[in-house]
């Protein structure tokens, strides 16, 4: 009975929200803001039945926080913070397991949400199906939805990253929701933000135009004091004395150890490369992973064709991207980098990229809408 109350309730905020952002930003309509709904909760229901038959770490943050009395125990950097997210939920209001995974799939689906915000305020495409876009139509990828519907750092690094994306894309007006993200990412992920720090000051020193002068300048200024203020926090998270993740033997120690932890196909010793490729893009058909792999390896081959369009018109027309843009790419790069080097396996490599796989899909919907044939009517 709990479990139907707790849908019930999400059903009457998802609809209160959709009608928000229906009526305040360009969506497509109310219905697909449903379909996008839709297709994240069958996803979560998919991986509550996969969590059944392959314990997942789900199960560890909800028995940590049930029997923990102090709260602020959990606040800290890491997996400690999914705990201090989830505390209440289970602490204070005893809620049980699957009432709590329906609410952080919930903050996962909100993270992909905001993502879409992003891009159908920045880009305009021609419908190809059903009167949606390729905009519409990417953010509908199972991998995304799936890995991003359960207690645990997936749902929330997601819709930490995503609400630091919609407030960086109004930077001028969304500055409070560009702070609260990064904040969120830094207690999830601290190494993820540094790389979104660097990709900002790349990316904002590569444009000429899309900001003002004050505001490239102090974005500039905050991300080198950031830079500088996080890589010690960043050093101490990874275990580590050093910030060149393709050599740290820390790290290397790491991506070992992960790879004994759970199956897949081990990464470890693979060049940086092959590991960033492996990351993107597999498994595929050849890997035999099982039925979860399989159908993985069809996504797998779409962002592969994606990926084509995308560095074709990057070649082509470079000043075609704005900072936002060339933020985003630098972000997706760095980010990719990173988790590369310290995903064990194609398993936790599948879990890893999720989080980044919405920048994917909006340098793609870029990409394509650089091509006159793909141009919105005006």
């Amino acid at each position: 009975m709990e479990v139907v109350f707790i849908i019930l309730l999400i059903l009457l905020l998802n609809t209160f929200f959709v009608k928000v952002l229906y009526n305040n930003f360009k969506v497509k309509s109310e219905g697909y803001l449903w379909l996008l709904f839709t297709v994240h909760f069958i996803l979560t229901i998919a991986y509550i039945l996969y969590t059944s038959s392959s314990r997942s770490d789900s199960f560890n943050y909800y028995n940590k926080t049930l029997y923990e009395e102090d709260w602020f125990s959990f606040f800290k950097s890491g997996t400690k913070f999914i705990g201090f997210l989830a505390w209440p939920f289970t602490r204070t209001l005893g809620l049980g397991y699957y009432s709590v995974m329906l609410i952080f799939s919930y903050i996962g689906y909100f993270g992909s949400v905001f993502f879409y915000l992003v891009a159908v305020e920045n880009i305009e495409l021609k419908p190809v199906w059903r009167n949606y876009s390729p905009l519409e139509l990417v953010f509908l990828l199972p991998n995304v939805h799936f890995w991003t519907s359960s207690l645990g750092k997936g749902s929330v690094i997601t819709f930490a990253i995503g609400l630091f994306a919609f407030g960086l894309s109004r930077i001028n007006r969304r500055i409070s929701i560009a702070i609260i993200g990064a904040l969120l990412i830094y207690m999830v992920r601290p190494h993820i933000l540094l790389a979104f720090v660097l990709a900002s000051v790349i990316g904002l020193f590569l444009t000429s135009r899309g900001l003002k002068p004050f505001f490239k300048w102090s974005i500039i200024i905050v991300a080198v004091f950031l830079f500088i203020n996080l890589s010690g926090s960043v050093l101490k998270f990874t275990d580590t004395d050093t910030l060149d993740f393709t050599s740290s033997s820390t790290l290397s120690h790491r991506t070992s150890e992960l790879s004994k932890s759970s199956s897949g196909i081990d990464i470890s010793n693979y060049n940086i490369l092959f590991k960033v490729f492996t990351f993107l893009f597999r498994p595929l058909f050849f890997d035999g992973l099982g039925a979860l792999g399989f159908l993985a390896s069809f996504e797998n081959l779409v962002c592969l064709i994606m990926a084509v369009q995308i560095i074709n018109w990057l070649i082509k027309i470079w000043s075609g991207w704005n900072g936002y843009f060339k933020i985003s790419f630098f972000a997706f790069l760095l980010g990719s980098v990173i988790l590369a080097q310290i995903s064990g396996n194609l398993g936790i490599a599948l879990r890893q990229k999720a989080q980044l796989m919405p920048f994917f899909f909006i340098l793609y919907c870029k990409a394509i809408s650089l091509n006159p044939k793909n141009k919105k009517n005006q």
